[in-house]
């Protein structure tokens, strides 16, 4: 039996969700969305903007499902989520009155996090596993993007969506080639939250195999164009298979113990990952999650996306241009560090004889 030791302040747990909740609540958005802010300043203490997207809100739809607290601005989340739904069960990654929403396709990293949260939300949507499994290529990896190619593909539902592009060919032309993204992109975070909607199975065992075998090789930095961050990449993972894969269980929990968290998104991304393991975060960091907290009730902004990369003639990535816009927010942050700090309340307790187990590396929880 592992060594315990007491919580401090019993009631610092719980009294830390509130002030989450709270915030959360402040700040979201009339039309249930959460803000998001884009910089070129890497850590994003510099000047930043806003810039309206759907995929935090799909993030942070889940992340709160982990907190009862957080029922009622959830609610609101995932209506603006199922108005945000292109025809097929589509979602692009910028909302209808974004003056560039036009400008992109539907895409895989936003439908997937939009499907998976309305399914745990427990709400309907359109059988979109059809439209995804058409998008792969030949070897059952998943396009980042839901576009033309220079490739037949014989699902009518997937042509009708594509064809429709077709209707303004000079913005598509100008997206694919004014911008880092390529119609042939394939992204191991997309495929990553691909399989967390889609589920383990025949279907998706070789994107399973394709994201072993970047944490066996340790290429993560070679393996999504959107993302830079190891810990986003990291949580991505474990999410989708960390759970039911003890090798890639492992292998995460190996680079996320041996990986110093740079700030408060990093910790969040951290602790969340290793408990989709099966792992404890242990309750230093847990800890250092509630020192983070803002008076407000919020934790710092940083980056968890950027505006991607292009690759060079040998597979390898360019590296990012100085301008390169990264996307993150206090709310953000905050939802991740909300679902952390849920978890573990769930598995440990949080009630005024509480014990927080102080884990060594390795052990597990059930």
């Amino acid at each position: 039996m592992s060594e315990t030791v007491a919580v401090g302040h019993a009631t610092a747990l719980d009294d830390a969700i509130r002030r989450a909740v709270d915030f959360l609540a402040e700040r979201q958005l009339p039309d249930g969305a959460f803000d998001v802010l884009i910089s070129t300043d890497p850590a994003m203490s510099g000047d930043c903007t806003s810039d309206p997207s759907i995929f935090p809100t799909a993030l942070a739809a889940q992340a709160l499902a982990f907190a009862p607290e957080a029922d009622p601005i959830r609610s609101r989340a995932l209506a603006f989520l199922v108005d945000q739904m292109e025809p097929g069960g589509l979602w692009k990654h910028w909302p209808r009155g974004h003056p560039h929403q036009h400008t992109l396709p539907p895409d895989m990293d936003d439908t997937a996090c939009a499907s998976a949260a309305l399914r745990l939300g427990g709400l309907s949507l359109p059988d979109n596993r059809r439209l995804i499994l058409a998008n792969r290529t030949r070897s059952g990896l998943f396009y980042t993007w839901f576009t033309l190619r220079w490739e037949w593909n014989a699902a009518r539902g997937h042509r009708r969506i594509v064809w429709a592009q077709l209707r303004h060919p000079a913005v598509l032309y100008m997206f694919f080639t004014r911008t880092s993204a390529r119609p042939g992109d394939v992204d191991a975070v997309v495929n990553a939250n691909a399989v967390h909607y889609l589920g383990i199975g025949q279907d998706t065992a070789p994107v399973v195999e394709h994201l072993l075998e970047i944490l066996r090789s340790g290429t993560e930095s070679e393996s999504d164009k959107w993302y830079e961050n190891p810990f986003a990449i990291w949580y991505f993972v474990a999410r989708a298979i960390g759970g039911a894969m003890p090798e890639a269980a492992g292998l995460l929990e190996d680079k996320l113990t041996g990986t110093r968290p740079a700030h408060a998104l990093d910790a969040a991304l951290a602790a969340c990952a290793l408990m989709y393991c099966h792992r404890s975060p242990g309750q230093a960091a847990i800890e250092a999650l509630l020192t983070l907290q803002q008076a407000n009730g919020g934790w710092p902004r940083g980056a968890l996306y950027f505006g991607g990369r292009l690759r060079g003639k040998k597979g390898a990535f360019d590296p990012p241009h100085p301008d390169t816009p990264r996307w993150g927010s206090e709310e953000l942050t905050t939802a991740f560090c909300l679902e952390a700090l849920a978890r573990w309340r769930t598995l440990y307790g949080s009630g005024r004889d509480a014990r927080l187990p102080a884990c060594s590396r390795g052990e597990t929880h059930a």
